[in-house]
């Protein structure tokens, strides 16, 4: 970041409610060098540091008064060792109700990559948790980057005891070998209390929003919602659900210990969500005014580098901190030929945040994060479409979906007037609309720039939606005239016109090395991307790694819900042998529907294997759906590391010392080149596979 723009940045976030600026320095006579007093009540939920920089890095706390009209005065202190004798930033630090008693601090000067340490003093009273963080490498500097990443932790579905083990993990580990920063890929909170699916016990109740929308009624539209289930309506709302979350000791430590690199996925608004549309009751409302008080509650308790941060190479910065704005929640009308609404409440929504953006680690990475929720155009799978489809396919059609997303390009620009399935039509719903986007015009050319203009060996792509291929290939089903289908469309599947052009770019301009970390789906999968999945030798240029949820419900649990004993799907999913449950989906989903009925009806993973089809769900290596946890990667010069860990079960508190692993499974991705592709090599486990990769 030049002089000129940090000056600028220095200037204009040290004006927003909570911010503050402090430069290190060495401070010969720290005031309060004492002993301290931990007043949890004081710091409820903890502290964090986030978006590290070689020169920088971004602290945060919450601290409440005595009286909740009150201000609360702080010291910021920062140390590069734990017990505070080598201080270098020393700053005072005062917390209205404006902000939530919230404090973001940006702390400048500082050394590259260098481990330090900071906490916040209140009246001689600091947190539970002394606050650990690393500056970023230098510009110049090529040693390898170690970081986790972790997505979907709904507070009611379970424990955080994957938060738990990342840390004990680390604690344990060397400390060359310890992580960088933590990759947080979205649904940090989930806006909904109340819901929770029927058998699955609420481990921990949130207390009811101070406003929140009206209980849920059942009306028989949807049986997996549960009756008096509420969401967030109110910024007041949205911040109870960042306090209520960020109480919970194992993620205070890891936030304590890492910095963190956060996007969003559609929790943190709401469920589907796209632009500023509510999804609930769909085909859902225009929500422009719970939209902005979305932001500002992630703006409040999400520590990120946004107004004027630093770029890569030459390419211009665009991310933005919360601005205040007055919307109305206005009906949507007209789209622009980009398939945004150009309904102004919806662009001043959207626009009162933006924080797609990039950074660093030395000449060894380039970290590209982008927000896939706030530009994406309305789903394909309208109320229409839905009926259409109703009683014949249980997911979304791969040929119906492309045909919508492609609205008015698909055919070479002469799109079927009807839609057509089985022996029913319906007028095509897309007919005349641009072809579907997930990224939006505006950051789909700043991500092509970024990925162009990128120096580093390599370009991790912080991608909240898997875009790893996850297809049941139905038409293979002996007798059921079925056609290959999506397994859901809220990901990339529903946006595969978008996906294939961005993969093509990569190809194109010959830009390797580019590796997706992906969450939302809870399950661990990974593979290979292509321009063309569907060729017959797919040219691959980029792997996704998706990570599964911390604690949310995970894939296999869904599947098996939705396909109770006599359901004619159930063997897919499960099936008994020696009175055992198999978990049987994975091997359905990788390898397809005929290796899945070959497998329950033999119980032979070896037969099920012969007839394994790399064209069931194209470039998919791996699958684990029953698993909770995180990914962890290693990049280096030569190749990249990852491990993605299950911790099983988080319906109980995990023991002090760690949720036990149930298993990790391994890759290695050697370094590719332009002429070359992309491969998952040496796959090892540490625990039982799942069936079938053992």
């Amino acid at each position: 970041m030049d002089n000129l723009i940090r000056r600028d940045f220095l200037k204009g976030f040290a004006g927003l409610a909570g911010c503050f600026v402090a430069s290190a320095s060495f401070v010969v006579t720290p005031a309060f060098a004492d002993e301290t007093r931990i007043n949890t009540n004081r710091f409820p939920q903890g502290l964090a540091s986030g978006d590290p920089q070689p020169d920088a890095v971004l602290l945060w706390t919450r601290a409440v008064p005595d009286i909740l009209a009150g201000t609360v005065d702080l010291i910021c202190q920062m140390s590069t060792d734990e017990a505070f004798s080598a201080v270098v930033v020393e700053t005072p630090v005062s917390v209205t109700a404006e902000s939530d008693f919230t404090a973001r601090v940006f702390i400048e000067g500082l050394t590259p990559d260098t481990r330090y340490f900071y906490r916040f003093i209140a009246d001689g009273e600091v947190g539970a948790h002394t606050g650990r963080t690393r500056t970023a490498p230098a510009a110049n500097a090529e040693r390898p980057v170690r970081f986790a990443f972790a997505s979907c932790q709904k507070y009611e579905s379970g424990f955080y005891g994957a938060w738990a083990r990342l840390v004990a993990d680390d604690e344990a580990a060397p400390a060359e070998e310890q992580l960088d920063f933590v990759l947080h890929l979205g649904d940090f909170i989930y806006e909904v209390i109340g819901d929770v699916p029927e058998g699955v016990d609420a481990s921990r109740k949130i207390p009811p929003f101070p406003d929140g929308s009206t209980p849920w009624v059942p009306d028989g539209s949807k049986p997996y919602w549960t009756e008096g289930a509420t969401w967030a309506v109110t910024v007041d709302d949205y911040r109870h659900l960042y306090k209520t979350y960020l109480k919970d000791p194992h993620l205070q430590a890891a936030r304590a210990r890492f910095p963190f690199v956060c996007t969003w996925d559609d929790h943190e608004f709401t469920n589907d969500s796209w632009q500023s549309h509510d999804t609930y009751f769909r085909p859902g409302i225009p929500a422009q005014k719970r939209k902005v008080a979305a932001n500002q509650a992630w703006f409040e308790f999400v520590p990120a580098l946004l107004t004027n941060s630093a770029s890569i190479a030459d390419v211009a910065n665009e991310a933005s901190d919360f601005a205040r704005t007055q919307v109305q929640d206005a009906a949507y009308e007209d789209y622009d030929a980009a398939f945004l609404n150009t309904n102004e409440d919806n662009r001043r929504a959207l626009d009162s945040m933006t924080i797609y953006r990039s950074l660093s680690w030395g000449k060894m990475l380039d970290l590209v994060v982008t927000d896939l929720r706030s530009y994406r155009s309305p789903p394909v799978l309208t109320e229409d479409v839905r009926e259409l489809l109703s009683g014949s396919a249980r997911l979304a059609p791969v040929r119906l979906i492309k045909e919508l997303d492609a609205g008015k390009t698909a055919n070479d620009g002469q799109p079927p007037e009807k839609l057509t399935y089985e022996d029913k039509e319906i007028d095509n719903p897309r007919r005349n609309s641009p072809a579907g986007t997930c990224m939006g015009a505006k950051q789909k050319a700043w991500f092509k720039a970024v990925m162009q203009n990128s120096t580093a060996t390599w370009r991790i792509w912080a991608n909240s939606i898997p875009a790893v291929s996850l297809r049941l290939d139905l038409n293979n089903v002996p007798a059921a005239d079925l056609e290959d289908s999506y397994l859901g469309v809220d990901a990339w599947q529903g946006f595969p016109g978008e996906l294939s052009e961005l993969m093509a770019f990569l190809r194109d301009n010959q830009i390797a090395n580019t590796i997706s970390c992906s969450g939302d789906y809870h399950t661990h999968a990974a593979g290979r991307l292509a321009p063309n999945l569907d060729e017959d030798n797919p040219d691959f240029v980029a792997v996704d790694f998706a990570t599964t949820s911390i604690s949310s419900g995970n894939l296999f649990n869904g599947a098996e819900r939705g396909t109770p004993e006599g359901d004619p799907f159930r063997q897919f999913v499960a099936y008994e042998s020696g009175g055992q449950l198999v978990e049987n989906f994975n091997n359905t989903v990788v390898n397809g529907m005929l290796s899945g009925l070959t497998a329950a009806y033999s119980g032979s993973a070896f037969l099920a294997g012969l007839i394994a089809s790399d064209k069931a769900s194209p470039g998919l290596d791996y699958l684990d759906g029953n698993a909770h946890g995180f990914g962890l990667a290693m990049i280096a010069e030569d190749g990249a590391t990852i491990s993605l860990v299950n911790v099983g079960s988080v319906l109980e508190e995990p023991r002090p010392e760690g949720q036990p692993v149930l298993r990790r499974a391994t890759f290695h991705v050697p370094k590719w080149t332009a002429d070359s592709q992309p491969s998952l090599e040496n796959r090892t486990f540490e625990g039982t596979p799942p069936f079938p990769f053992s």
